[in-house]
């Protein structure tokens, strides 16, 4: 743990808290230290992370009104991006499992990645304080900011859009090239978004990656305004 220490650059003074941050259920189910698991410093560490990501965020882009803060804010804490953040500081090396995680390669899954990584804001908040926290998620976040664009923050649409139709039904929609157009140096792509067999809806873009993200924008537009589902 020494090595995270080192990365994180902080040293924690309660190390058990930092144990508890990098514990998954799976592991304190079979040892039957039911209440020494993660689950509840991920709560903590994913309001920390809001609040601080939301006050560089505002520094950052003071043109950008709210729901454009907002919209940056959730392609910064989903779950493919957070887990990211875990592998960056080796989490998936020192994240404690039970038997049945390991055999499944459960240090890879990005969501269990994302949920050791906000437990460790959890724990780092509780440890040292509102400062330290805050100290660590910028140190983190701020260099991504320097190199981010519009697109970059826009192509997480498509796995914001998964995440909640699973959240609500279970199931994932599927994409579908309907159209393709124009020389082989300008293509343009058409895709459309199904789900139980209806149309969400479809986007345009110069390659089908970019045009799968202007298809799951859309959807999330009109999630917003009550139009889907």
């Amino acid at each position: 743990m020494k090595i995270l220490e080192n990365k994180m650059k902080y040293e924690f003074a309660d190390k058990k808290l930092l144990a508890k941050a990098l514990t998954h259920k799976s592991l304190a189910n079979e040892s039957q230290a039911e209440n020494e698991h993660n689950e509840k410093l991920e709560f903590l560490g994913d309001a920390v992370l809001d609040l601080a990501l939301g006050e560089l965020l505002y520094e950052y882009f003071p043109q950008d009104n709210e729901g454009d803060l907002s919209k940056k804010r959730a392609s910064l804490v989903n779950e493919e991006h957070l887990s990211i953040r875990a592998q960056s500081i080796g989490l998936n090396e020192y994240i404690r499992l039970g038997k049945g995680e390991i055999m499944s390669n459960g240090g890879q899954k990005p969501r269990l990645l994302a949920s050791c990584y906000e437990a460790l804001i959890g724990a780092l908040y509780l440890d040292g304080g509102w400062d330290k926290a805050r100290d660590f998620i910028r140190q983190e976040y701020y260099p991504l900011l320097l190199n981010f664009s519009e697109e970059s923050f826009q192509r997480d649409y498509k796995t914001r859009l998964q995440e909640k139709i699973q959240s609500e039904h279970r199931e994932t929609p599927t994409y579908e090239l309907v159209k393709e157009d124009g020389p082989p140096h300008e293509r343009i792509f058409q895709v459309q978004i199904l789900f139980r067999e209806r149309v969400l809806s479809s986007g345009e873009g110069k390659s089908k990656k970019s045009a799968e993200q202007n298809a799951a924008k859309l959807a999330l537009e009109k999630f917003e305004k009550g139009e889907l589902l």
